[in-house]
């Protein structure tokens, strides 16, 4: 038997332009696809650095975990992409504003390139909340 799926789609964070879902939740999980610090409209990387890019990759998490009906508090698993991976402890600071103890499983690469130029890609898994992101 085939799970079912059913896709999440927030217009507060970037709308697909291809062929993938913002997210997809399935039984009790939730799993995102990978979020730059892209402005929901479209118009690409947000401007300012390292620290402004960030904040917008998971305001864009946010957005498609309240979509589904989660927060921070449903994360179990957190995966970082950086460029740079010298800015892990800038990345390390400002998570702590959005993950909530106990702290999700996290998994920091450092990557040769990002998508349009970012520094930074964030992607999670968060168990669903009883009848969450399933209408």
């Amino acid at each position: 038997m085939t799970a079912k799926r059913f896709p999440v789609l927030s217009p507060r964070a970037p709308v697909p332009s291809s062929n993938y879902s913002q997210a997809i939740a399935t039984g009790n999980l939730l799993v995102t696809s990978g979020y730059l610090g892209t402005h929901p409209d479209g118009t690409g990387i947000v401007q300012g650095g390292f620290e402004p890019e960030l904040r917008q990759a998971l305001d864009n998490v946010t957005a498609v975990l309240e979509a589904a009906g989660c927060a921070w508090e449903h994360v179990v698993r957190i995966n970082v992409s950086l460029v740079d991976i010298a800015r892990f402890e800038d990345m390390d600071r400002v998570f702590s504003e959005y993950a909530v103890p106990p702290y999700p499983a996290r998994n920091t690469i450092g990557v040769k390139e990002l998508w349009g130029g970012g520094q930074v890609g964030i992607d999670v898994i968060a168990v669903l909340p009883d009848k969450a992101g399933r209408k």
